[in-house]
């Protein structure tokens, strides 16, 4: 009973105190349900400051992702149990005739290639010929201030506060001009968009001109110099389909979707032609299609090739020289582009999956690299006629060495055509193997891998002065080729 008239006396004597500070209390209620509410109409209703805020908001997670990312020196390299003094003699292997044909283009990075190109972080790119002799060395000089310098156009990046270009910069494609220069592309760690622009560099190392403008992939070059280059936009919004008599709005979470764009630049890196792909899919029969990319929505279409119909098509339904080949990745499909108009006047697809490269052969014939997927463990080098819709898988086959029969590359991958096309060199990405094979059987003819002394950069561990480093592969090229 004490207990209860102790508390009761208490309570009574804070009651007043209780009843003072009640409006402040209650001030603040109505300020927090004030706030929550003002803060519901602007989401539901994206007016001031909505927009501000939720782009901070992604923009802060879309950064905050990518600085997890290690440096792509160390993301595309293993130290293995080759010496560093082998390395060079490990890249090409012969299964045929015992010499290059044609002379290749291996692309290089900082920290490829250094005893070719001792005085510099190593080689953008390296050709090879004959009997696989180094004969020729592009040194890697591709540092920041040296683009800036050559810089024709720039669109804006954010950047994380850890982007330092020297570590989080690297090559993703390159071509080669006829008369030796390089066309190349960069990708961003640390940034979005990820895709850095495109450059041409001359044989020196040194860019001639680049544009900052979130060019990316593969690039090809023309026999008569022209360059075409995914390209890409970047949007502000969710995409609204056409969809069952409505609306099919694809939503990135960041608010800002990749669009990709074709583009077509002269020798000096203007803009010829601008060709925007998902409004060229929106003006086509093909428009439902994007339906399919709501497993990727902030980038409906991952373009990674460009290629130019050759004069041989003449005469076959739907095809017309000139026409432009787009593979579109996350669509699993290929369309081609009209000539004269840049309409959208075939989207073609099969059994292939998440492909790259997709370029005209000859004839009614089209070449790619079927990426595969997870449940068909082992990509392949695929040829497609749209004359009578046959697929022939020409790598690998019945012939091909048991170790590589089962190569799978989930991401990129590329593949380059001989000049007299009749032999194709595929590079597996993942694997870190590139394989030139005959186009007619299949046939192995040479293999390259990317295994380099890195004995001399700091950024490998101790073991790099007894073990070589073996590189993820972007590509290797024929040199007379233009992509």
């Amino acid at each position: 009973m004490d207990d209860r008239r102790a508390a009761a006396r208490r309570l009574r004597a804070a009651l007043p105190r209780l009843l003072d500070r009640l409006p402040a209390a209650l001030f603040a209620l109505a300020a927090v349900l004030t706030a929550f509410a003002a803060g519901m109409a602007v989401e539901r209703t994206e007016v001031w400051p909505y927009r501000v805020v939720a782009d901070a908001l992604k923009t802060a997670r879309t950064l905050g992702e990518s600085s997890r990312s290690e440096a792509p020196v160390l993301r595309f390299a293993t130290l293995v149990d080759t010496p560093p003094e082998r390395a060079a003699a490990e890249r090409v292997r012969f299964h045929g005739a015992g010499e290059l044909a044609d002379p290749v283009l291996f692309q290089g990075e900082r920290g490829q290639f250094a005893e070719l190109c001792p005085v510099h972080e190593g080689c953008l790119a390296v050709e090879y010929a004959g009997a696989g002799e180094a004969v020729r060395a592009w040194p890697y000089r591709l540092d920041e201030d040296a683009l800036s310098r050559a810089l024709v156009a720039e669109r804006p990046y954010e950047h994380s506060p850890g982007f330092a270009f020297g570590e989080h910069a690297y090559l993703s494609g390159m071509a080669r001009y006829p008369n030796g220069d390089l066309l190349v592309t960069l990708t961003f760690e640390h940034s979005h968009p990820t895709w850095g622009g495109v450059a041409r560099v001359g044989g020196d190392g040194r860019p001639i001109w680049y544009r900052r403008d979130y060019s990316h992939h593969w690039p090809a070059v023309t026999a008569d110099g022209r360059a075409l280059v995914p390209g890409a936009r970047v949007g502000d919004g969710p995409l609204a389909l056409p969809w069952d008599g409505g609306e099919f709005r694809l939503e990135c979470d960041t608010g800002r979707p990749l669009l990709d764009s074709v583009l077509v630049l002269d020798d000096g890196g203007r803009v010829l032609e601008e060709i925007p792909l998902v409004d060229a899919l929106l003006d086509s029969p093909f428009a439902s299609v994007l339906s399919e990319a709501a497993w990727a929505p902030c980038d409906p279409l991952h373009l990674n090739f460009v290629h130019e119909v050759g004069e041989d098509a003449a005469g076959v339904p739907g095809l017309a020289p000139g026409d432009l080949v787009i593979s579109l990745r996350h669509l699993s499909a290929f369309g081609v582009l009209d000539r004269d108009t840049r309409a959208l006047k075939r989207l073609v697809r099969g059994t292939f999956h998440r492909q790259h490269a997709v370029q005209h052969l000859d004839g009614s014939r089209f070449l790619m690299f079927d990426n595969g997927n997870e449940l068909r463990r082992a990509s392949r080098l695929l040829t497609v006629d749209l004359a009578t819709g046959e697929e022939t898988t020409v790598f690998p086959n019945d012939a091909t060495p048991e170790r590589l029969r089962n190569l799978f590359s989930l991401i990129r991958g590329h593949v380059s055509v001989s000049p007299d096309r009749t032999r194709a060199i595929a590079t597996f990405y993942g694997p870190r193997v590139a394989v030139e094979v005959r186009l007619a059987d299949g046939a192995l003819l040479t293999e390259f891998t990317s295994v380099h002394d890195v004995s001399r950069f700091p950024q490998f561990p101790d073991e790099r002065a007894t073990r070589a480093a073996s590189y993820k592969m972007f590509g290797v090229y024929y040199a007379g080729g233009g992509g």
